[in-house]
């Protein structure tokens, strides 16, 4: 079976124009990666087929942020049968570990399942800033400007992931080159400096190092024309917009 990425969520901070939050799933040899869990995870029947091959899958958080995070209470309907590994920034990057923030999370009087109800059997790992390893999948970090500690996370030469991040041009001068890029963009021109806009991006970006370079965590805020000149900018670039139900052969 090739190497294959389902976009599940491409919004931000909440649903939005179809779309849901933050949820990326990647097919890789025998390993089935999770990046991050938002409501996307809700669409993870899109990929019913590649479930049934895996009895573990690896879910990997950039940070806590509920939308990146609300989605780990659906991965029962899904995941009940299966081995789930979480990997969270953790401690030291972090005052506390992954398995803590999630028990508050998932806490029994929230959800009745608990922080480790939702597979036949959880575990929890902080990767504390630092690279390693799923499977045979070496995954690499590197820090994000945010509000609170974020991480791109590079799958092996397939698919980078940067969301919730301000545009670092140093950190792009030479980007490592990936099958996809994944990155935010929460505006069309400078406003939250806690994010990223379409229009550095086209002027900054190196897009040239990516077979695909998809746009992400779109802003719920932008009105039919704010999308559709994001979308036109993008395009212009070498970019295009991620909706909910891509499936890209990597």
């Amino acid at each position: 079976m090739a190497d294959r990425l389902w976009v599940l969520g491409s919004a931000g901070w909440m649903p939005s124009a179809g779309n849901e939050t933050s949820c990326f799933l990647v097919e890789l040899g025998d390993e089935l990666v999770m990046l991050d869990a938002g409501t996307g995870v809700a669409n993870l029947g899109l990929a019913s087929e590649a479930l049934k091959r895996h009895d573990r899958v690896h879910v990997l958080l950039s940070h806590y942020h509920l939308d990146h995070v609300v989605g780990l209470m659906y991965l029962k309907r899904f995941f009940d049968d299966k081995r789930v590994d979480v990997y969270g920034p953790g401690i030291p990057v972090y005052p506390r570990s992954t398995a803590s923030y999630i028990a508050d999370l998932l806490q029994d009087t929230l959800y009745s399942a608990g922080s480790e109800g939702f597979a036949r059997e959880v575990r929890f790992h902080d990767y504390a800033g630092q690279d390693f390893r799923v499977g045979d999948v070496p995954v690499t970090v590197r820090p994000q400007q945010h509000s609170a500690p974020s991480f791109e996370l590079r799958l092996a030469d397939a698919v980078t992931y940067a969301t919730d991040t301000s545009y670092c041009p140093a950190a792009w001068k030479n980007p490592v080159p990936t099958k996809v890029l994944l990155h935010e963009c929460w505006q069309q021109g400078s406003g939250d400096p806690r994010h990223t806009s379409v229009e550095t991006l086209a002027q900054d970006l190196a897009t040239d190092r990516f077979e695909r370079t998809l746009l992400i965590h779109h802003n719920p805020a932008w009105d039919e024309a704010t999308r559709a000149e994001v979308a036109r900018i993008a395009k212009r670039h070498g970019m295009e917009l991620a909706r909910d139900g891509m499936v890209i052969d990597l």
